[in-house]
């Protein structure tokens, strides 16, 4: 067995060939990489019976087999090597990651393997071992040192090594038991800390949407989030996004947005309802570089309701202070200015130049104390009386008021009233002066010849599926009204009528607010404005 030494006359290092064998293909690309930095060659081979291929057509100088393989380990092969007398007496290192006990080493020994190394101890102490054992077994001379191995009887061999491979396993096992144990009772934790993730997600009290970036769509809902939208949750996994209201343009895009976003939006929910909702959304950027968001989703539009109802109460607190203020400075006045116009008024002769002047100026005085009256009539509003009792006769008696108004302008009436209506629980009068006030007001929008149309029904509430109200809607034939003024309707003294205060609609927002109900005017799609008036019903609470 000769070395093949590079260079000249002077002996350099030899390259030395090494057999490494293992059935671990990263094990062997390590060694390979290692020792060829040292200047050796190797000669991989995945198997046992590879390697005894191998050492029949290669020239090889030292031998590296892992301890543990299938079919034929490290020991079996350093037994079938020692045992072909056509094979020199190569070096054998078993390199190994399992503890080595006494039975391995002295087995080892009896069957000639050179040296146990642990890859514990790191690929620099294996190349130390291989430099080692190639200068004592070589030096610069190839000659072999003549020493033998006392063969050892293979049914002895087969015995030891039976013993030490079970011994391996057994450990092995035991070893792959208490890692299924850990395995097992980790799964069970994190089987729980789902189960609980997963009932605080479902039982949570507002709505959660899951955003996943990467797919563009939601993949998860609460049961929340499908009762505040009115679909199912199959449904909503369908949608690309939350179904916001495309009036609120300060609202991100959730699905590139990587900053947390708070704010108040709209949501169109099936039935093409609006809801106003508070959200809270916030990125979440999982380990395999995908990003999910979380929307937390708040209905508030009965919070919203009530600033509301609270506003129009600071409203008419303070109109309460201007009427005081009105009937204590401006009535008696007003009463001495009234007395004597109407004295001129009787007594100037037909025809007088001035009657004119003095009739305007009793009409500016009526409309004055109309003014005053009305203002009066806001701080003047008692609280509310509650008792059962039904609209369609209050309907009825304010058309019977009406009457004249109507007959006057030749308006055509068209009536819809739902027998057998639920009873709610209203103040008769106050209510009976919202149904007059609306009723005027569509009589005045009407033209000449125009017409009337008056609902009741029960609808469902748009936000509690529980709750139901008695509704009444009036449409008049009129021209509408203005978009710029709807959003002003329910303001003081504002009003589209030359003779109006402005305050009749207000009133009737304060009234209907204290009844727990609502009031909304909207225009026609074909002619007109339709006021809808909703009481709730069987809410007794109010009464008490």
């Amino acid at each position: 067995m000769n070395f093949e030494f590079v260079g000249g006359s002077i002996p350099l290092k030899p390259t030395a060939s090494i057999l490494v064998v293992d059935d671990v293909p990263e094990n062997i690309e390590l060694l390979a990489e290692v020792l060829g930095e040292e200047g050796y060659r190797v000669v991989p081979s995945c198997s046992g019976m590879e390697a005894i291929e191998l050492l029949r057509r290669e020239q090889i100088h030292l031998i590296i087999a892992d301890a543990m393989m299938p079919k034929m380990d490290g020991l079996e092969l350093c037994k079938q090597v020692r045992s072909n007398l056509l094979l020199p007496k190569i070096p054998f290192i078993i390199y190994t990651g399992n503890y080595i006990d006494s039975e391995d080493q002295e087995l080892a020994q009896v069957i000639g393997v050179d040296k146990y190394v642990m890859k514990t101890d790191g690929v620099q102490a294996l190349v130390g071992t291989v430099s080692e054992l190639l200068r004592k077994r070589y030096g610069f001379s190839p000659e072999d040192s003549g020493e033998q191995v006392s063969p050892i009887d293979d049914q002895a061999f087969l015995e030891r090594h039976h013993t030490i491979v079970i011994k391996k396993l057994e450990d092995k096992m035991k070893e792959l038991r208490q890692y299924a144990e850990t395995l097992a009772r980790k799964n069970r934790e994190l089987t729980v800390s789902e189960l609980r993730v997963r009932g605080l997600f479902e039982n949570a009290a507002i709505a959660i949407f899951v955003l996943d970036h990467k797919a563009h769509r939601i993949v998860d809902s609460n049961k929340q989030g499908a009762a505040l939208l009115g679909l199912k949750r199959e449904e909503i996994l369908l949608l690309s996004t939350i179904p916001f209201a495309s009036t609120q343009s300060n609202i991100p895009d959730l699905y590139y947005s990587q900053e947390p976003f708070e704010g108040e939006a709209i949501l169109q929910a099936k039935n093409g309802n609006l809801i106003a909702v508070d959200i809270a959304a916030s990125p979440l950027h999982e380990l395999d570089d995908s990003v999910h968001t979380l929307v937390f989703v708040r209905d508030i539009t009965e919070q919203k309701k009530m600033r509301e109802q609270l506003l129009q109460s600071e409203k008419m607190s303070t109109m309460g202070h201007i009427a005081a203020g009105i009937a204590h400075e401006i009535r008696n006045p007003l009463a001495g200015i009234l007395l004597n116009l109407q004295y001129l008024d009787r007594h100037l002769p037909q025809g007088s130049p001035d009657l004119e002047s003095v009739q305007a100026a009793l009409e500016g005085v009526h409309r004055v104390q109309q003014v005053i009256d009305d203002t009066l009539g806001l701080a003047r509003v008692a609280p509310p009386s509650f008792h059962e009792d039904s609209v369609n006769p209050l309907i009825e008696k304010a058309l019977l008021y009406l009457k004249l108004v109507l007959r006057h302008k030749s308006i055509s009436l068209r009536k819809h009233l739902a027998p057998n209506l639920p009873l709610v629980f209203i103040d008769t009068n106050q209510i009976q002066q919202v149904f007059l006030n609306i009723i005027q007001n569509a009589a005045d929008a009407c033209p000449e010849n125009g017409s009337i149309e008056i609902n009741s029904e029960v609808v469902p509430s748009p936000v509690d599926p529980l709750q139901q109200y008695v509704e009444v809607s009036v449409h008049d034939s009129g021209p509408g009204v203005a978009q710029d003024v709807l959003d002003h309707l329910f303001e003081p003294f504002h009003t589209t009528k030359t003779d109006g205060t402005g305050l009749g609609l207000m009133l009737s927002k304060y009234i209907l607010d204290r009844h727990r109900g609502c009031i909304c005017v909207c225009n026609a799609q074909s002619i007109g404005a339709i006021v809808r008036v909703q009481l709730p019903i069987q809410n007794k609470s109010l009464g008490r």
